[in-house]
């Protein structure tokens, strides 16, 4: 008995010892068991991220050696593949560090595009500011996105060798400094303590809201495999959520004017250090910089280059598919200038109208590269036009929508052309998607993805949807409105035939814009009318018969909408007033319903005629459509969805025809020479 109470004392001995030994290890043991619960699951958390970072590591170490065979276990077979595919000297040559190169090869982004292989040295190697222009769709965005992903994780690695004064080296990582080289003296070292840990160092500036968007995501697969944040700051979502996105610190903001300005001026913390930004980038500059858009812009320029010595170390980029086109002089500036001769109106050249942007952007030493053609457009795009009057546009529309299949974008000049076609051609059961300025940004995402994954969707848009957009597959661009300006061509035909796809683009022009068209031509360069897209006569009738009928239904809706709304608004008002009606009032109150009730019953009628007419099929059994006219000899049985088949098959009878004709007239000017010359040799 007494050797088992001895056992007994002695465990308990020991109990207590272990107790001792983990308060001393551990302070956080004597908590409750809910917090031993959350520590245990922040300790998770970290080792998981540990873990993730250790995965990234042998990733990058991993592409270093991407001559090596053996897979590691992090290596995925479809990325092991891309990289033997791509042509990773001509990237690294220029520069491109491997983390960079093996997110491109993910994007099966091979070799570099001619803009990227004339700025990409000058930039990461030389460090010179870029002034770019190229056509649409020639990968404008990576020539100065991976230089500004460059440069940051140039610009980190300096940062992770030194650190704050009076710190241990294991605090570093939070405690960085963007500016590390100016921390010299005393009073430097305060400049630098008042600023927040985490750096903003590139900036880049975009004139719409989607386009901005498609930056971001174009740079997230870039930087990838690096840890570099990248935000995006925009009109038309949360100010509260965006507040909250760039306070996590993002190095890179890619931000339309509006918005950045009115955080900036809200006091924003991490856009305070906007005057440390290293890399400053403008997409389509041209639009941007024109007098009287953009306040914001030349506001946000003028806290950006404050700072002289800042605005030296600073890197820009300036990129625009017509950074180098310029218009005629406008009709009332041209008159000024006949009336007063001595009047200093006149056009700007090319190259002045990149000095001035050279001096407002405070730019020195440029790189210029202008990739850009006399006729602004790519090679491969099929341009033609339509002449037609103003009434029968929808019809010409209609037709091309329901002849050639694919992925179309309409462009028209105003937000209430795009809202009454939109609304049209939902009737019709097009199932178009409009996109405009007054819309929610919501909804104009969401009817951007819808239009990417439809391969016959009808996307009817203003100019919010011309610049930079890279949407895949796009067919057809049809201009529902002569453009007011040659850039606003260039960029709205730029959103097909993009990395060496082909496309059309078709001008729909009434006589009054016949004007707009001849300037367009001018400013282009192009001698020549764009040629005519054929139509077959026939299809056009039984268009011109359902287009009609939508046309009255349309009428009919919003005579009907108009009265609801004015009943309710009269009742509600009445209520608001304790008004009761008169005998006189019921009176004119039953004509209402009456003429209400008429108009339902034709716009019933008007429907049913619809259905029954798009039941109908627009082909008749055993048309061919062979001969379109006399003049034009295509086959529409074959490949008729084909637009671009059609277009190249009538420019190539054109072509045919004028050679056939100048050897005409050739053969009647040599027999007339030869006849001269008989009657002289007889005389």
């Amino acid at each position: 008995m007494f050797i088992i109470i001895i056992y007994l004392v002695l465990q308990l001995v020991s109990k207590r010892k272990n107790l001792k030994e983990r308060d001393a290890a551990d302070v956080d043991v004597a908590e409750p068991s809910a917090k031993k619960s959350k520590i245990k699951k922040e300790t998770k958390r970290k080792k998981e991220k540990e873990g993730k970072t250790s995965i990234k590591s042998v990733d990058l170490e991993t592409v270093e050696e991407t001559n090596s065979d053996s897979e590691d276990e992090y290596h995925n077979t479809d990325s092991s593949d891309n990289l033997t595919k791509i042509n990773a000297e001509a990237w690294s040559s220029m520069g491109v560090p491997a983390v960079i190169i093996k997110a491109l090869a993910d994007q099966n982004f091979h070799s570099p595009t001619m803009i990227q292989t004339r700025t990409l040295p000058a930039a990461i190697l030389g460090r010179r500011d870029i002034l770019g222009a190229a056509e649409t769709g020639s990968g404008k965005t990576l020539a100065f996105g991976i230089p500004i992903i460059k440069g940051i994780l140039d610009l980190k690695s300096q940062n992770e060798r030194q650190t704050w004064p009076n710190k241990k080296e294991s605090d570093s990582e939070s405690e960085h400094l963007s500016e590390s080289e100016n921390c010299v003296n005393d009073s430097k070292l305060k400049e630098c303590h008042n600023l927040p840990t985490k750096p903003l160092y590139a900036l880049i500036l975009t004139p719409t809201r989607e386009l901005a968007v498609q930056i971001k995501n174009h740079l997230t697969q870039a930087a990838k495999y690096t840890d570099i944040k990248i935000a995006v700051v925009l009109g038309g979502m949360a100010a509260v959520k965006q507040e909250r996105i760039l306070n996590k610190g993002p190095e890179i903001v890619i931000a339309t004017p509006g918005r950045l300005w009115e955080l900036v001026q809200e006091g924003n913390p991490h856009l305070s250090q906007m005057e440390f930004v290293r890399y400053l980038a403008i997409d389509e500059t041209d639009r941007m910089m024109e007098k009287g858009h953009f306040q914001e812009l030349h506001d946000l320029l003028e806290k950006i280059n404050a700072n002289p010595m800042k605005r030296e170390k600073r890197q820009l980029f300036v990129f625009s598919a017509t950074l180098t086109m310029v218009h005629d002089i406008p009709d009332y500036l041209d008159r000024k200038k006949k009336r007063y001769a001595r009047s200093k109106i006149r056009k700007f050249t090319p190259d002045e109208k990149l000095q001035k942007i050279i001096k407002l952007l405070k730019i020195k030493n440029p790189k210029i590269v202008d990739l850009t053609k006399e006729s602004g457009t790519a090679d491969n795009l099929t341009e033609c036009r339509i002449a037609c009057t103003i009434d029968h546009k929808d019809y010409y529309l209609y037709y091309f929508l329901k002849r050639h299949s694919g992925r179309t974008l309409v462009f028209c000049n105003s937000i209430s052309c795009v809202k009454r076609l939109a609304t049209l051609f939902s009737i019709i059961e097009c199932k178009p998607l409009p996109l405009h300025a007054s819309m929610q940004q919501r909804q104009r995402l969401k009817n951007l993805e819808r239009f990417q994954a439809d391969e016959n969707g009808l996307l009817i848009a203003t100019d919010v949807a011309a610049r930079g957009l890279d949407i895949p597959n796009i067919e057809h661009v049809i201009h529902y409105q002569v453009p007011r300006t040659a850039e606003n061509y260039v960029h709205r035909s730029g959103r097909t035939a993009r990395a060496q796809k082909e496309g059309i683009t078709v001008l729909m022009m009434e006589p009054s814009e016949k004007q707009n068209y001849i300037k367009l031509c001018k400013t282009l360069g192009r001698t020549d009318d764009l040629p005519i897209f054929p139509v077959v006569d026939r299809i056009l009738i039984s268009i011109k018969e359902r287009m009609d009928v939508a046309r009255d239904i349309d009428k009919l809706e919003l005579k009907c909408r108009r009265q609801t709304n004015q009943k309710s608004w009269l009742r509600k008002t009445m209520e608001e007033m304790d008004m009761v009606l008169d005998e006189e009032d019921d009176d004119e109150s039953s004509m209402e319903s009456e003429e209400m009730a008429t108009m339902k019953r034709q716009l019933k009628a008007k429907k049913s005629q619809l259905r029954s007419l798009l039941s109908k099929p627009i082909f008749p059994k055993g048309f061919s459509g062979k001969y379109l006219d006399d003049n034009l000899n295509i086959d529409i049985a074959q490949d008729a969805h084909k637009a671009i088949e059609v277009m190249k098959k009538v420019i190539e009878d054109n072509t045919d025809k004028c050679k056939k004709g100048n050897a005409a007239v050739q053969k009647t000017q040599f027999l007339k020479k030869s006849k001269r010359t008989k009657k002289s040799k007889s005389t």
